[in-house]
């Protein structure tokens, strides 16, 4: 083929460029449709053909090439998505497409012809079902895949442009308010480390590691990576660098069910040190002078190994039962310690640091605002 020797722009619909023989090649993209080429002599001819292949695809002479938005998605989170992100962040995402989008209109829409008002709709749909956070999700995902669609031509316009999230306060699923343990119940859950058998084995096998987390706010999956090399007790500290996630096997075409894999933390700010109070210095302590059984794990299975996050909940459930605590989940455990630093008056950068928030903003947004009797106590000082 002929080198080109000049390409610009024109007023014209299209580009039109003009090749080193003599002749001129057209291009038109038009959403939905494959790229439009044509050749000919004079650049006059090449425009006419474009605006006739233009007007053809106005009155719907030329059917649009059949790629669904849900086949767009597909390679988009295979080819774009998958590469960029940890495998756990790419599990979240995919389930929100195959859950939310893959089965409805806008996932068997065409991919030019998706229009802004059908994704509303979507959007609409969801609001008695799903909270604010899911719902975003979907929003995101879909406006996060149009705007490469755009960037890349694949489209001419991202029609998410065009939709607008409901507000809160008129969604029927409320955001979760956070959990937190009692005074009373975090007393138990400290005497419960001293409960034993008759034969004299511990009651509760992981009573020590929900302490652990509770003086030291970190995640349930960097407790669970934590290993010995990374625990100090000269210096009183940990330092947190690894997270455990549990993650679809993708081994194989075939493949099925779930894996637990130990990654970098969830952000560089996730990468930090946190210093151990004498709550959390003690527990380790006797855990590393009487360990019985050799494990790189801090927390670890009765063969050494390391514990799955699974069992690991369902321990912690069975265990609230059996102590009399009120029901939460294991991340409660961390929003009771950062809801102890506020009260303490601490910070909250510190707070934010300690917890290995990627923002202070994320740490205001979710604790500050929950520390009412606080407030109430300091409006009631103005009088």
């Amino acid at each position: 083929m002929a080198a080109t020797t000049t390409s610009r722009k024109r007023k014209g619909r299209g580009n039109i460029q003009k090749k080193a023989n003599g002749n001129y090649l057209g291009r038109l993209r038009i959403a939905g449709y494959d790229t439009f080429y044509v050749t000919g002599t004079s650049e006059k001819e090449v425009q006419k053909e474009l605006d006739q292949f233009y007007l053809k695809t106005l009155k719907k002479e030329i059917i649009p090439q059949k790629q669904t938005v849900n086949s767009y998605i597909e390679q988009w989170l295979t080819s774009v998505k998958m590469p960029s992100l940890k495998a756990a962040s790419y599990d979240r995402l995919e389930r929100t497409y195959q859950k939310q989008i893959k089965n409805t209109p806008v996932g068997r829409s065409q991919l030019g012809t998706l229009t802004s008002m059908e994704i509303q709709t979507l959007i609409n749909s969801y609001t008695t079902t799903l909270s604010y956070s899911s719902l975003k999700k979907v929003y995101d995902l879909l406006n996060n895949c149009f705007r490469y669609a755009v960037a890349v031509r694949d489209t001419g316009y991202n029609p998410v442009d065009g939709v607008r999230l409901p507000k809160q306060e008129n969604l029927k699923i409320r955001t979760k308010e956070i959990e937190i343990l009692s005074e009373a119940d975090i007393d138990r859950l400290e005497k419960a480390q001293n409960a034993l058998y008759k034969n004299g084995q511990p009651k509760y096998w992981y009573a020590s590691a929900y302490v652990l987390i509770a003086n030291t706010g970190i995640r349930s999956g960097e407790a669970l990576a934590l290993t010995w090399d990374n625990v100090n007790l000269r210096t009183k500290t940990l330092t947190i660098c690894q997270n455990a996630s549990r993650i679809k096997k993708r081994d194989s075409e075939n493949a099925t069910g779930s894996k637990q894999i130990i990654t970098s933390t969830k952000s560089r700010s996730g990468t930090r040190q946190v210093p151990l109070n004498s709550k959390a210095l003690a527990r380790l302590k006797e855990l590393q002078e009487h360990r019985h059984i050799q494990s790189q794990f801090v927390i670890y299975t009765s063969t050494g190994k390391m514990v799955v996050q699974n069992s690991f909940y369902r321990i912690f459930q069975n265990m609230q039962k059996s102590l009399g605590i009120k029901p939460v989940t294991i991340h409660a455990l961390r929003h009771t310690f950062a809801t102890q630093l506020i009260k303490a008056n601490v910070d909250i950068k510190v707070i934010s640091q300690l917890l290995g928030h990627a923002s202070v903003k994320i740490t205001y947004d979710t604790y500050v605002h929950t520390d009412l009797d606080r407030a109430f106590s300091a409006v009631q000082s103005l009088e």
